[in-house]
């Protein structure tokens, strides 16, 4: 008689992918107990690799108890009163309660990608004053991109109004979680979730609608064919990479990229170049050239790693991009039409890849 397979346990643990507390196999399981010498006390580790039985994501569990820690309860069928340990419970990947926007990667600015980062890996472990923290820098930086260096909060938010960037409504919504992100770090205060979400939702619109979007319709403008242009018939054409914009840019301006990124790749043998959704990164120990390439207005754009501050700024082609949100790195952007210009611009090229 064939011999039985082991039915595997089945234990309830939160699954990312479903968003709540799921069914899951105990796929594998490796247990500890540790006794201490002189004290009737034991420590016990349970290391669990478990499958969600609804999306078969995988987790890898580990729970801790201290014989000491315990709880009672009371049994709902029998109504007697029981003893029942008290496990701590990690999980990973980490519980996601919220999920970053899915425009996150459009984020047209290296700093709020990466106080944005931050913020998502607060909420995995709760630190909800950390994340409320990093919304207020979101929002003082939002301020600097857009309207300038302010002297305080309260100035930004009246700049914004006064630019007619928000509406009065939205001034006094955003004032809100300027005072909330004042509480939590001179008071003490640590919101709920439910009011950091909001926190967090109030936040990020006014970025994806005042950064993301305007960004994101430049590109489009790029993928809308001119009048008398072919237009794509059947199907929804999405918006071009860069390598596709390269690829059918007009034959002059396509010979200015390639004669660019040769000069780029030909600074030394430590370049490498990474393409990117939106720009191409020559590299060096970091990016010292992020290009764009604009087929309809027929220019190119780099962006380096050289402070404006210590250049005399030609504002025929040069630009300091320190307070503009833009894809890529990089504080100095040189405007590109020609060979010329790629001509006028080298040393500024050799300089950003001598300081990355």
């Amino acid at each position: 008689m064939a011999a039985k397979k082991p039915v595997d346990k089945i234990e309830k643990y939160f699954c990312n992918p479903c968003g709540h507390k799921t069914k899951h196999f105990v796929r594998g399981e490796y247990s500890l107990t540790e006794h201490d010498e002189h004290e009737v006390v034991s420590f016990t580790q349970r290391c669990l690799i478990v499958e969600c039985c609804g999306c078969e994501n995988l987790a890898l569990i580990k729970k801790t108890h201290f014989s000491e820690d315990e709880d009672y309860a009371q049994d709902p069928r029998t109504g007697e009163w029981e003893l029942l340990p008290r496990w701590e419970e990690a999980i990973y990947p980490p519980v996601t309660y919220r999920n970053p926007p899915p425009w996150f990667g459009d984020l047209p600015d290296e700093i709020l990608l990466k106080v944005s980062g931050e913020i998502y890996k607060s909420l995995q472990s709760e630190s909800y004053f950390l994340a409320t923290f990093g919304s207020r820098t979101l929002l003082d930086r939002l301020i600097l991109l857009t309207v300038g260096d302010q002297k305080n909060f309260q100035d930004g938010l009246k700049a914004l109004l006064d630019e007619e960037k928000i509406s009065a409504s939205e001034m006094e919504i955003l004032n809100s979680v300027i005072q909330a992100g004042h509480a939590a770090a001179h008071r003490g205060w640590a919101p709920s979730k439910d009011q950091l979400f909001t926190i967090l939702d109030t936040v990020e619109g006014l970025i994806h609608r005042l950064l993301v979007l305007p960004k994101l319709s430049e590109e489009l403008d790029e993928s809308v064919p001119t009048r008398g242009g072919a237009a794509k018939v059947g199907g929804v054409k999405q918006v071009a990479t860069t390598l596709e914009k390269i690829e059918k840019a007009p034959r002059t301006l396509r010979a200015t990229y390639e004669k660019l990124a040769e000069i780029l790749k030909g600074m030394g043998e430590d370049v490498s170049v990474h393409p990117q959704k939106h720009y191409i990164a020559f590299r060096r120990n970091r990016n010292f050239a992020s290009v764009q390439i604009y087929n309809q207005k027929k220019v190119i754009r780099a962006y380096l790693n050289l402070n404006p501050d210590e250049l005399e700024i030609d504002e025929s082609y040069m630009r300091d991009v320190r307070q503009v949100g833009h894809f890529g790195t990089g504080d100095l952007e040189v405007t590109i039409r020609t060979n010329r210009d790629i001509e006028r611009c080298v040393e500024l090229l050799k300089a950003s890849y001598e300081a990355s």
